[in-house]
């Protein structure tokens, strides 16, 4: 299990991860108290520091008595300088940085499900209603991904689920409703004996 998180919360936390077999890529905080342990070569475009560290401070000492790696990283957009402290020591340095940096995708992602599929408010208070609302938000995203790759659409994927929403109870193609431009329109049966005989009338 890997965990990203913004910076350190309680190194209590951090050390209780552990100790459950997790992997968590975290911001280190400018005061963070340390020790460094072991000081490995920077290998990889904007690595600038790797190394090995223990928590120097009294807190730290009691409550995370492990090794942390500690890693510096310059993002090459901004030339912004971010410190990295993780308990993944077999990573590569790079893989690091590129773990914390897919954090802002899963953000993007909760924030999508939560403006678009009604998540805001729980219908239910109980733990049982609450996964089942949030499941049932992810499988109606995953399904409309879904829709949106098989059937390779322009649409964004707010604009699928208003299609789909707004044509819920009707029965009409997924392709018709996503490409209505590609689907040959059949003439009505009715129309044509109309106009034809207007034309005679006439």
């Amino acid at each position: 299990m890997l965990l990203i998180v913004h910076t350190i919360i309680t190194v209590g936390w951090f050390y209780s991860l552990d100790q459950d077999n997790s992997k968590f890529v975290g911001r280190m905080k400018t005061n963070t108290c340390y020790t460094v342990m072991e000081t490995k070569a920077p290998i990889g475009i904007g690595v600038i520091a790797d190394e090995v560290t223990r928590l120097s401070s009294a807190k730290g000492k009691k409550h995370c008595p492990i090794d942390l790696r500690r890693v510096t990283f310059v993002r090459e957009e901004d030339q912004k300088e971010l410190v990295f402290i993780t308990n993944d020591l077999s990573r590569s340095a790079v893989e690091i940085a590129a773990l914390y940096k897919q954090r802002w995708e899963i953000e993007l992602f909760f924030k999508w499900i939560k403006q678009n599929l009604k998540i805001k408010r729980f219908i239910s208070q109980n733990r049982n209603g609450v996964m089942i609302q949030v499941l049932i938000a992810l499988i109606s995203y995953l399904l409309l991904k879904l829709t949106q790759l098989t059937h390779l659409s322009k649409q964004t994927l707010y604009q699928i689920c208003l299609l789909i929403g707004a044509n819920l109870m009707e029965r009409r193609d997924i392709m018709e409703l996503l490409n209505p431009c590609s689907v040959r329109l059949i003439p009505d049966k009715n129309s044509v004996e109309q106009v034809t005989f207007w034309l005679q009338d006439a």
